[in-house]
């Protein structure tokens, strides 16, 4: 399904995710850059009582960048609001698949069970779901979700496979090796950082009386390794082609329910394979 057929909780939780990702990282790099620039302003202007005013704004502007992360918790936003869209995600396709504990025929019954699910969710995140305003007069249940579900067991077995299975195994794959080439492109950018700081510091014994960028290039590395670590590319890599491997062997029994009840128990399996990886990620970061 497209995500505007998913319930409007979802895009709301989605949507906030997004954008509170957007804001930790861009208020992170700015912090990080500042910072540098202001190691940076000693070499490039003369030391004069303006150029000290120029830095003494510039690290003031850095503060700024700090007290936001620390009191907006931007990236608090994010993993909540993530943790949310997912769970209802997972329950999205519980249902549009008619598997437990939406496999009731009565479909009256399941909507009801579906829309007891969602206050369930919002009853245990009421601090976040405060904070989704997107969508509000949208529906919980669209017509997507309720055309998919009315599909006998051979067209929903094989709209799980193509649209559920394929899309998140594509999904880790494609993240594992970015995450993994993204880790190693900083790694060698953050140990050539080094290799010059310790140059220049050598260079700076040799020739005292000369003036060597050495605080820029420290700086470099530092924002470098904050950098790093906030992004945590090597422990998704790894976290990520796990999942993939898991959701491969998954596919391969994708076929093999021959019966509603069947199906039902392999969604089950299928969707809490597909939540554990990231539950396990928000825990890790104490969101």
């Amino acid at each position: 399904m497209e995500e505007k057929d998913f319930p409007a909780l979802y895009r709301s939780a989605d949507s906030l995710s997004l954008k509170s990702q957007k804001h930790f990282f861009r208020a992170l790099g700015t912090h990080l850059l500042v910072l540098i620039i202001a190691t940076l302003l000693p070499l490039i202007f003369s030391q004069t009582p303006i150029s000290y005013a120029i830095q003494a704004c510039v690290l003031l502007f850095a503060l700024g960048c700090s007290i936001y992360l620390a009191k907006e918790r931007p990236d608090r936003y994010w993993y909540a609001g993530r943790a949310v869209a997912e769970s209802i995600k997972t329950i999205t396709w519980r249902y549009i698949s008619k598997a437990e504990p939406f496999q009731a025929t009565d479909d009256d019954i399941a909507k009801s069970e579906f829309r007891n699910s969602l206050k369930l969710i919002v009853e245990q995140n009421k601090e976040i779901c405060q904070q989704l305003t997107d969508y509000l007069a949208d529906e919980q249940i669209t017509s997507a979700m309720l055309n998919n579900r009315s599909r006998n067991l051979e067209e929903r077995k094989k709209y799980y496979q193509e649209h559920r299975i394929k899309n998140q195994l594509s999904w880790y794959a494609k993240k594992a090796k970015f995450n993994k080439d993204k880790a190693k492109m900083f790694f060698w950018i953050l140990i050539i950082s080094n290799i010059i700081s310790v140059i220049l510091a050598v260079a700076k014994i040799v020739y005292p009386t000369t003036s060597f960028p050495i605080d820029v290039f420290i700086a470099i590395s530092a924002s470098l390794l904050s950098w790093i670590q906030a992004k945590r590319y090597t422990e998704l890599s790894a976290s990520y082609a796990l999942t993939a491997h898991e959701i491969s062997l998954i596919n391969e029994q994708s076929l093999n329910a021959t019966t509603d009840e069947e199906f039902s128990i392999f969604v089950g399996d299928a969707e809490n394979a597909f939540s554990r990886e990231h539950t396990q990620w928000v825990a890790r970061r104490d969101v």
